[in-house]
């Protein structure tokens, strides 16, 4: 690593060469990625064109560094003056396309290397970054709420909001722990401590940086000053970033209280139902721990409401409840786009996709199943598999179609069913327990799909069993999004 930093600018040293080195230093453009990643892009490369956009993208959304590099890239190579600024992940890898996105990042450096004997700083760097993510979910939450259909650039504004921190533990550790010794001993802000180190404002080389990487002015925009106008997406994005750093410091805190009368009048909800929203936005976040092998914010949250947190998240983030919020602009997407292809431009993958997509963040439906009948007719197999954590019995989903049961009912005409208390003591027995050590015992959706009078699969989907409740919407909008896959189906078969 890159030694320490001068404490304060060197005698006799003119502060436009200070910043200039500074500049230099930090503007590198070999930005590392988390190895969890690396591996993910590395899983999908061996994909190829099969891999979709929204897999890829969804991998990168959940690491800072890596979102940072390729909207760099994006924009670098935008054509012409006048191009479109380019804002959110899938757009970017749609216009460098699928080769040429794996030829740039695949092969990355990775965070985790780059601190060989110093733990704690990369310890301090994997903080900064689970802390990011947990900003976007929160943010990415509040957007939804707010029916913003661009809800992704409220996502990565948050996501990259006060990037020079974690940009100064990469490029100089030193520096950086320098920086927070003086705030903290101090009581100054981080952004004063900076300035003395550094020699220069922070916010002039944040500015000078987002300049050479050809960012876009709209997500700069997003990451501005905080707005006292809490009418603004950046007032919003802002809060997101402070909820998230102060819920990193104390979840009863007077600041984090501030923080929830800011975002009830923000929300236009009770403070209590503020209060509810974070504590589960934190938990989503906490789910993907092992991308950064910190603790996460929602491990030192006690209680949620009828429920206590484990005493581990990191160990365990299984178990804590998350109920998915259904993002009713992502389903008519979603639905939208199967029409819009329903000339045979997608392929099976893209389509179910798509499908899945709606089912997973439109529905709001936590784990979905779409099992594909077998050649030989003689069993349906999990084929694509959405929500399930990795040692889920979900993921081995299959059933015998020459056994009398439910599954294999429904696949003698194109149907479904709603298993809930209502019909729990009709159905069950139709459901061996082979199948209900794989689905778990709790309510579930299941329709089966068929092209051209002949059954080709099954979906399942649930909310995985726990406090989230299936309701008369969801099963509706399941169904509807199940006949619209079997559309699309239709008409791949006639290609």
């Amino acid at each position: 690593m890159a030694s320490a930093a001068h404490a304060n600018p060197p005698t006799g040293v003119p502060m436009a060469q200070h910043f200039d080195a500074w500049l230099e230093r930090l503007s590198g453009d070999n930005l590392p990625v988390l190895r969890r990643t690396a591996k993910e892009i590395e899983r999908l490369a061996a994909k190829g064109e099969k891999a979709s956009v929204a897999e890829i993208a969804n991998v990168l959304l959940l690491d800072p560094l890596a979102t940072l590099r390729l909207l760099q890239v994006a924009n670098s190579l935008r054509r012409g003056r006048f191009g479109s600024e380019i804002t959110t992940i899938e757009h970017a890898v749609m216009m460098l396309g699928l080769p040429p996105f794996f030829a740039r990042f695949r092969n990355l450096p990775v965070v985790e290397d780059q601190f060989g004997g110093q733990p704690q700083a990369l310890h301090r760097l994997l903080s900064l970054l689970s802390r990011s993510h947990h900003a976007a979910v929160q943010a990415g939450d509040w957007a939804v709420w707010h029916k913003d259909m661009k809800a992704e650039e409220i996502y990565i504004a948050a996501l990259l909001q006060g990037w020079m921190e974690p940009l100064l533990w990469l490029r100089a550790p030193e520096a950086a722990a320098e920086c927070e010794r003086r705030a903290r001993n101090g009581a100054i802000p981080l952004e004063a401590a900076q300035a003395e180190v550094l020699g220069v404002a922070p916010h002039e080389l944040q500015s000078a940086l987002a300049q050479a990487w050809h960012l876009p002015e709209l997500l700069l925009d997003l990451m501005g000053a905080v707005d006292p106008d809490i009418r603004t997406r950046a007032f919003g994005v802002n809060l997101a970033v402070s909820v998230a750093r102060h819920s990193d410091q104390d979840w009863y805190g007077a600041e984090l209280a501030t923080d929830f009368e800011s975002a009830s009048a923000f929300l236009h909800l009770p403070v209590d139902a503020v209060s509810s929203m974070v504590h589960r936005s934190a938990v989503a976040a906490a789910r993907r721990w092992e991308w950064y092998g910190v603790a996460p914010a929602a491990a030192r949250l006690p209680m949620l409401p009828g429920r206590l947190l484990p005493a581990a998240v990191e160990q365990q983030p299984a178990g804590v409840d998350v109920c998915l919020m259904p993002q009713h602009d992502k389903l008519e997407g979603c639905m939208g786009e199967i029409a819009a292809h329903l000339d045979a431009t997608l392929d099976l993958h893209d389509m179910m996709g798509l499908v899945l997509k709606g089912m997973h963040d439109g529905i709001g439906l936590n784990r979905v199943v779409f099992a594909l009948l077998t050649t030989d007719r003689s069993k349906v197999r999990a084929k694509y598999v959405v929500g399930a954590e990795a040692g889920s019995m979900l993921r081995n989903f299959e059933f015998d179609m020459n056994m009398p049961h439910l599954f294999a009912r429904l696949m003698e005409k194109m149907q479904g069913i709603w298993l809930n208390s209502g019909n729990r003591a009709r159905f069950r027995p139709l459901i061996p327990a082979e199948i209900r050590a794989l689905t778990g015992d709790g309510e579930f959706f299941a329709m089966s799909v068929f092209v051209h009078d002949k059954a080709v699969g099954l979906f399942y989907a649930d909310r995985g069993h726990g406090s989230c409740a299936l309701d008369e919407r969801s099963y509706q909008e399941f169904k509807q999004l199940c006949l619209r896959a079997a559309q699309g189906l239709g008409h791949l078969a006639k290609s």
